[in-house]
């Protein structure tokens, strides 16, 4: 009987552990009624107050949820994440959410216009071939500041002091 009970509170304990790890961060705005979501394992650029309330940017993957804290940390496939870093989230003041198919159309938009212009000038004969990649390189590398000046992501978007706040489901 009394293994059975104390087999009972771990099963209890655990699962309220389980359930105690947060899957979401909500971002909300009341007087605009808006609310922006980011899934554990999601992409997201936070601004925040560091140690000594400078401004900090950190572009990462969510890795862990909590009542209070945050940790962005770079996810690799064979060993465990990389580059931890603990937000607390009062900490926050700006944010902008990273979406996968704004980073491979950025990806997909650099390596066509990379290839394609060396296609475009290996069609003339007036280069040689060091002069063909040299270029397509320029091309490829003033298409990379091009974009990234256009769709930034090293700026929040939205700002915690317009109203935003952030609480973790």
């Amino acid at each position: 009987m009394k293994k059975a009970l104390l087999l009972l509170i771990c099963i209890i304990g655990i699962s309220i552990n389980v359930k105690a790890q947060k899957e979401m961060l909500v971002f909300y705005n009341d007087s605009a009624r808006q609310a922006i979501g980011v899934k554990k394992y999601g992409t997201v650029m936070l601004e925040y107050k560091g140690y000594l309330n400078q401004t900090e940017l950190k572009t990462n993957t969510i890795i862990e949820i909590s009542d209070s804290t945050v940790v962005l940390a770079k996810p690799r496939i064979f060993n465990g994440p990389t580059q931890h870093h603990s937000i607390m989230l009062n900490d926050i003041t700006g944010f902008r959410k990273v979406s996968t198919g704004s980073q491979l159309l950025k990806t997909a938009i650099i390596l066509g216009v990379t290839v394609g212009s060396y296609f475009a000038i290996s069609n003339n004969d007036n280069f040689s071939n060091t002069e063909q990649v040299v270029y397509a390189t320029a091309i490829g590398l003033g298409t990379t500041y091009g974009l990234k000046l256009i769709f930034p992501m090293n700026r929040p978007k939205y700002f915690f002091k317009d109203g935003w706040k952030v609480r973790s489901r």
